[in-house]
């Protein structure tokens, strides 16, 4: 169980990879974001290996060493920090900036979550708190509409 205690609505989208995770948390972003919520994610990079990131100038320094380290526009922010379990801190930290957070992936969290399967494809075991479960393309419909009635309810009960 996390031990994150907030008014903020959190929805989990997990799966094995190539289940549609992405594409879901994109096009759920998309259609929650039109609605006027202010949307953030956190995906997790469960599959080992280096983080896939630009070569940028706050990435040559973050090689070169620095734990933290951002550009910052005018059109945003990015930043890059060098620490691990920092899960419930980015939590915490979302809160303070958007109304709903959707996590793509961490499957043995406890937050309400959508499950992604593929037919034919091994399906993930001893989850808690699903909402909803289904295939990311053939119940795409079915399951969009089960969210957003279930964000709904969220967003009215936590006011």
């Amino acid at each position: 169980m996390s031990n994150h205690r907030s008014t903020l609505t959190i929805l989990q989208v997990v799966g094995y990879q190539n289940s549609g995770k992405t594409s879901f948390v994109s096009e759920l972003t998309e259609r929650l974001s039109a609605t006027g919520l202010r949307v953030g994610v956190i995906k997790h990079h469960g599959h080992g290996g280096a983080l896939d990131l630009p070569m940028t100038d706050s990435h040559r320094h973050a090689l070169a060493g620095a734990v933290l380290s951002s550009v910052i526009s005018e059109n945003g922010t990015f930043i890059e920090w060098k620490a691990v379990d920092t899960f419930e801190l980015l939590v915490n930290w979302y809160e303070a900036h958007v109304d709903v957070l959707l996590i793509e992936g961490y499957k043995q969290k406890n937050y309400p979550k959508v499950v992604l399967v593929r037919e034919g494809f091994e399906q993930p075991v001893n989850l808690t708190n699903v909402i909803a479960i289904g295939d990311s393309v053939k119940d795409r419909n079915r399951l969009m509409n089960s969210v957003e009635g279930w964000m709904a309810y969220e967003l009215v009960s936590s006011e």
